[in-house]
């Protein structure tokens, strides 16, 4: 079982370098990369999609 979230991300005010140490600390808590789209200005906002396992975070809780 997965639990999803969503991180918006401003590429107008936010560096590359910046932008992947966010991503990579997200990384680092379980959370995987599943897709990045434009938002609906289509410019400079992206929607990064994220999913986890939750079995792996709260592995006490499996039945």
């Amino acid at each position: 079982m997965f639990e999803y979230k969503i991180e918006l991300i401003n590429s107008a005010k936010t560096k590359p370098p910046k932008i992947e140490a966010q991503l990579s600390a997200l990384g680092q808590d379980g959370w995987e990369l599943v897709s990045v789209v434009p938002d609906f200005d289509g410019e400079h906002i992206l929607k990064a999609f994220l999913k986890r396992d939750i079995w792996r975070v709260k592995p006490t809780e499996k039945a």
